[in-house]
């Protein structure tokens, strides 16, 4: 746990804007190395490697100088610009996705940049994209929400546009139009991307004079006809600084007139815009729906010359400073003013139409931000137009992502550079892992499953040749997030053609079915057999278990393999993989059931990679069942449950088992472990199920267990439901856990766990 005692007034994208006057407490996820925020360096850029250690970092109180200026950049452009690489390469450091592909940003992202007194936000935005494509192509609402919730607090737009597509270098994107003629007040600039691309340069003065209408802030600098591709043009006036910049005053001139007269005009409209019903108006207008409200506002009146690009000053709206980005757009959405907002822009359409240019851009710069060349004065001329303003973040801060977001982009965005059509967009992914070891090694797992059942035929297209394009798309994400965190990554990504929730629901049928035979057998006199020895108790009703389970489960999935207690006995070896494997006691506590006692359960997990993704515990005799999913926390009868994090070794209760080997040496040693801890606490219990024991532990029955000659499937899923309800678990040894070693510690907190092991003579046992 991380403490704070600092008091933090700013503001991230899922940090709101407080002032804390008391010790903040940061719980980590599962498996989070914890450190101390004294351990943090603070004199350089971070990025957190964890959840906790981000929101450290986002809670570090701006460390503004006196003079303190600052700068909020919206970055906009139509997808596949460049955005996110110019954003990059601003910074220095790999903050956002890039591929070939469109729509690799699917978010805004922030990132921050800060030089001696000076700080700028940039907000990298997904491409912009008509409102009527959102359903055809099935893209999320923020990717057309973000955009434009952007450029409301920005101080400066930077409209990025490729001129290597020859179809639309020499034009401004409709949606990009529509916006700057919203906003007109917003100083702006133009940046011609991917300039590598053009053989002769000639032509990029030609697209220049195109884009900007032959003018820089509403002053020409074209001698003449800006569409004529072989007139003059006054070079001078191009790239000197604008007039604005040098204080200089300048005749107004006939652009400059006309506006303010459009500027009055619209002032005068903006209370019968007010007025305008807006119940019928959503966020999804078709074509035909559009030109139906046209009509509408035509019929009472409402002209062209009537319409407004007024509007940012007319829209009540929270600061960056008072609520985060996050909060701010959600709130937004929530509100008939974003519908205003939007009915206006679907106004300005009729006036920009026949529009693609904008003549009030302050700056033109050609670069390509792919090479990194032209970046460096970009970045200069940003940081001349700060303003005296209070920082929104800590100098070192470097994005509002957390990091699980950041690797999940990363991995998304090799997906659509590696994979071929529409198969990149129709997968999703769930983060199965995210540790950070005692030597600054992230190593991180996630899971890869189609979007819905049809697109399972897509898997085959990243499993041929032996996984191979899955493999490359892992070494090159591993690469990038290498770069951005900036320690030693291992990244795992697992294929598999469902989704975990399917796999949850599937179990939980057949667990609730083979519940009915146990509890069928519980009562009755049963017909026991041994297997390695007079203790190893087994009966009918176990293997009937076992087969229900089995059966059903490779019917259901039939590519999946299986570790069963009872199969193994009868000598079926299933060698421990990296496929997806479910891993069965059919009865743990088998000597309980044939006396009566009612410490009995049905242990399943699933492992994929070698890594348990889901847990299931069932007592069929009591009717409680245990829960988990990787990541998404453990739970009892579908209530969570969290261990109790206990410390203190005098002040516990621990649970131990003997285990059914009768071997003199064995018990000898297990005795006196038994005999050494029950005198440094509470006291100890033996309930004769290791399943039972770990999930005591994880609802804080107990403060810890110790275990020597368990199999794998005995503590399984156990492991899983106790990590995810908090607890900490290792060999007893205190090296990382080996589900094959036949061997574990649980313990409430590690701290525990670090006092039990010194005490404990350990046993090898034969692996699994």
């Amino acid at each position: 746990m991380i403490t704070l005692h600092r008091i933090s007034c700013f503001t991230c994208r899922h940090v709101r804007s407080v002032i804390f006057t008391r010790a903040i407490h940061i719980e980590p996820d599962s498996n989070e190395k914890i450190i101390p925020l004294s351990k943090f360096d603070l004199s350089k850029p971070l990025i957190g490697r964890t959840s906790a250690e981000h929101t450290a970092i986002s809670l570090l109180r701006p460390d503004m100088p006196a003079d303190s200026e600052l700068l909020k950049v919206a970055i906009i452009g139509a997808p596949n610009a460049g955005k996110s690489t110019f954003v990059n390469r601003l910074m220095g450091w790999r903050i956002s996705s890039v591929s070939k592909r469109p729509h690799t940003t699917r978010h805004r992202t922030t990132g921050v940049l800060t030089d001696a007194n000076k700080q700028i936000v940039f907000l990298d935005t997904p491409g912009f994209v008509a409102p009527w494509r959102k359903k055809r192509h099935n893209l999320e609402k923020s990717m057309i929400l973000d955009p434009h919730s952007c450029l409301w607090d920005a101080n400066l737009i930077c409209v990025v546009h490729d001129v290597s597509n020859h179809w639309l270098r020499f034009k401004l994107d409709e949606e990009i139009l529509k916006c700057l003629y919203a906003h007109p007040d917003k100083e702006a600039i133009l940046i011609l991307n991917k300039v590598d691309s053009i053989k002769r340069k000639r032509m990029l003065l030609d697209v220049t004079t195109v884009l900007t209408d032959g003018s820089l802030n509403g002053i020409p600098y074209r001698l003449d006809s800006p569409y004529h591709r072989n007139g003059e043009l006054d070079m001078e006036r191009l790239f000197l600084k604008t007039a604005h910049e040098m204080n200089i005053p300048l005749p107004k001139t006939e652009n400059d007139i006309k506006r303010e007269h459009l500027l009055t005009d619209m002032k005068e409209y903006e209370n019968k815009l007010l007025n305008i019903q807006l119940e019928n108006v959503n966020l999804d207008l078709e074509e035909n729906q559009l030109k139906e409200l046209i009509s509408q506002h035509e019929e009472k009146g409402l002209t062209l010359e009537q319409l407004s690009d007024d509007i940012s000053s007319h829209i009540p709206y929270k600061s960056m400073n008072d609520i985060s980005p996050f909060e701010f757009k959600k709130d937004l959405m929530e509100t008939t003013n974003w519908h205003l907002y939007y009915k206006k822009l679907s106004q300005i359409r009729l006036f920009t139409r026949d529009r693609s240019t904008w003549p009030y851009f302050n700056q033109v710069f050609m670069i390509s931000a792919k090479k990194n060349q032209g970046i460096a004065a970009v970045r200069k001329y940003l940081f001349s137009r700060t303003k005296s303003a209070p920082w929104i973040f800590h100098r070192n801060f470097v994005t509002d992502q957390y990091p699980q977001e950041i690797a999940e982009m990363c991995i998304r965005e090799k997906m659509l550079e590696y994979l071929p059509e529409e198969i990149p967009y129709s997968y999703l992914m769930t983060n199965e892992r995210w540790e950070l070891d005692e030597n600054d090694v992230l190593n991180m797992t996630f899971l890869i499953y189609p979007r819905a059942k049809q697109l399972k035929r897509d898997v085959s297209v990243l499993l041929k040749n032996h996984g191979e394009a899955i493999k490359l798309i892992s070494i090159e994400a591993e690469k990038s997030l290498t770069t951005t965190f900036r320690c030693e990554i291992k990244l795992k990504l697992i294929m598999t053609e469902e989704d975990i929730d399917i796999y949850y629901k599937t179990i939980l049928n057949l667990i609730s079915l083979a519940g009915k035979v146990v509890c069928e057998g519980f009562s009755i006199t049963k017909r026991v057999e041994t297997k390695d020895g007079a203790a190893d108790l087994v009966t009918e009703f176990d293997q009937r278990v076992e087969e229900i389970l089995i059966k059903n489960l490779q019917e259901k999935f039939p590519t999946h393999k299986f570790i069963g207690e009872e199969s193994t006995a009868i000598g079926i070896k299933t060698t421990f993989s990296d496929d997806p494997t479910w891993i069965i006691d059919p009865i743990d506590g088998t000597t309980n059931f044939v006396h009566g006692l009612p410490f009995v359960t049905i242990s399943v997990a699933l492992a994929i990679n070698k890594q348990v993704v889901l847990g299931v515990i069932y007592n069929p005799i009591m009717n409680d069942l245990y829960s988990a999913i990787h990541g998404k926390g453990a739970f009892k009868n579908g209530r969570p449950i969290k261990c109790s994090k206990q410390t203190n070794l005098a002040l516990s209760q621990i649970l131990g088992e003997y285990g059914s080997s009768r071997d003199a040496n064995i018990l000898n040693v297990k005795c006196k472990n038994f005999q050494v801890i029950i005198a440094k606490v509470h006291s100890i219990r033996a309930l004769g199920s290791a399943a039972m024991n770990l999930c005591l532990v994880a609802e804080g029955a107990c403060d810890a267990y110790f275990e020597y000659g368990v199999h794998i499937w005995d503590y399984a899923a156990g492991d899983l439901i106790a990590r995810e309800a908090g607890a900490y678990t290792c060999d007893p040894s205190g090296i990382p856990l080996n589900l094959i070693h036949r061997r574990i510690l649980c313990a409430a907190t590690k701290e525990l766990a670090e006092q039990i092991s010194p005490l404990l003579t350990h046993i090898d046992y034969p692996h699994d």
